[in-house]
């Protein structure tokens, strides 16, 4: 069953409060959260490995104090103490989601935004570029078709070594998605994408292995930062959701 987790920043954040939560972390992962200049961007990642411990502790009761991360030749991170736990992070604006699956997987999330439409043509296969012209709504399905293709390209790990023009997503609803070889003209079927509805600011798209539409929960499951770090026994910080 491919899982689905959203996070919302808190209302309130500060670096001082930021601190206090890294040492919840492994050393690696207190440098990367400090190498960043915003403080949202922070707090971004670091609710996006939170969130993982989350998940394992409600999977597996318990969770290492220190979790061994490790990353394939892509650089895609994956925890070879848990080798039947996949997972993917992704965050835009104010939400953080993690998708999760017993086999490969991947997530993206993006906030609607102005964007060149030269980008879809550059990126995007002539049939995709096509949709996007056709649309009523052109800016939504830009964002429908790019983070369906992302996530596609995440859950197979292999990062963007696979051109995003190689392959063609047709979408026919939100539970019904074509990937398509662009070369062999053969349909993608080991991976089905899917998306969920988050608000009408974002688009949200999941793809994961060997799995069946019905194999997506019907619906994402909504955490507060709170909840997250109440449930890893995080006390100490008064958090806001």
């Amino acid at each position: 069953m491919v899982e689905l987790y959203i996070c919302k920043l808190p209302i309130e954040k500060e670096e001082s409060d930021l601190n206090k939560l890294l040492v919840h972390v492994s050393i690696e992962r207190q440098r990367r959260v400090k190498r960043f200049v915003k403080l949202d961007d922070a707090y971004r990642s670091l609710i996006g490995d939170l969130m993982v411990r989350f998940v394992l502790k409600e999977r597996y009761g318990s969770v290492k104090e220190e979790l061994r991360w490790r990353t394939n030749s892509f650089g895609k991170p994956f925890l070879p103490d848990y080798p039947s736990f996949h997972y993917n992070i992704s965050h835009s604006g104010e939400y953080v989601v993690c998708a999760v699956h017993d086999a490969e997987v991947g997530v993206d999330i993006e906030k609607i935004g102005p964007f060149e439409l030269q980008l879809a043509k550059g990126f995007f296969t002539e049939e995709e570029y096509k949709q996007v012209l056709e649309a009523e709504d052109g800016l939504s399905s830009f964002y429908d078709i790019w983070t369906l293709k992302e996530s596609y390209i995440k859950a197979i790990g292999k990062g963007l070594s696979i051109p995003l023009h190689s392959f063609n997503v047709r979408r026919h609803g939100m539970e019904d998605i074509q990937l398509t070889d662009v070369h062999s003209n053969l349909s993608i079927t080991d991976f089905t994408c899917r998306q969920y509805k988050v608000d009408s600011e974002y688009r949200l798209a999941v793809c994961a292995y060997q799995v069946s539409a019905e194999s997506f929960k019907d619906h994402h499951r909504s955490v507060t930062f709170q909840q997250i770090c109440e449930n890893l026994n995080i006390t100490r910080l008064e958090v806001q959701n």
